[in-house]
């Protein structure tokens, strides 16, 4: 009977061991696996492109709160645009972002298939004579100039753009200076209203002209 006994207990250490260690290679086959495709995502991500990350983070960005930091996921998208090599496809995606943060106006004004001929000539020529955006920088936040026009709260600030080209051979560098009009929807989300270069300014227009 003790012996019995004892095979008996042996029997059932030996299944439980069995359990432990068909559990452990389990969870350590889980573990490989779950790394293993860390891994692929990590290395997947760096794979991508600037213009293929813009457009992947842009479900998740959280709304700009300021008009500063609106012009400047705007120019954002705009150096994506006009600097970065765009297939059609990312083209067209890049426009339907930026029409995000436009006013309802301004969007009744020109149709997404409007705006995306208009575009896909401009980044033409910019790819043709070799143009690029050298650089960009934006009113600072204190500068921004609030006030009320119709009922609505606005915004007006200032976007710099350095184009750097090719003349005769050499490089050259033109700065141009846009104006920017924002204001409030409904929702409290500041909105493009207008823009136009500053030397534009006195003809007294809201209406949004070309980006550069």
């Amino acid at each position: 009977m003790k012996q019995r006994g004892l095979i008996k207990i042996i029997v059932i250490m030996a299944l439980v061991v069995g359990v432990i260690l068909a559990f452990y290679i389990r969870l350590t086959r889980r573990n490989a696996e779950a790394v293993s495709t860390e891994a692929a995502g990590g290395r997947a991500v760096q794979e991508m492109t600037v213009v293929q990350k813009m457009i992947a983070e842009a479900a998740y960005k959280e709304y700009p709160s300021t008009p500063v930091q609106l012009l400047r996921y705007y120019n954002d998208i705009t150096l994506c645009l006009y600097n970065e090599e765009c297939s059609q496809d990312e083209l067209k995606a890049l426009m339907l972002i930026s029409r995000r943060y436009m006013d309802d106006e301004v969007l009744q004004n020109q149709s997404e298939g409007e705006q995306l001929i208009e575009l896909r000539k401009d980044v033409e020529a910019f790819k043709t004579q070799e143009i690029r955006i050298y650089s960009v920088d934006v009113t600072p936040s204190l500068d921004v100039d609030f006030f009320s026009y119709d009922g609505y709260e606005c915004a007006r600030l200032y976007s710099t753009y350095t184009l750097k080209g090719m003349i005769d051979g050499s490089v050259a560098y033109n700065t141009k200076r846009q104006i920017f009009i924002l204001r409030k929807d409904g929702d409290g989300h500041w909105k493009i209203f207008g823009y136009k270069t500053e030397e534009d300014e006195t003809d007294g227009s809201t209406e949004a002209n070309s980006t550069l």
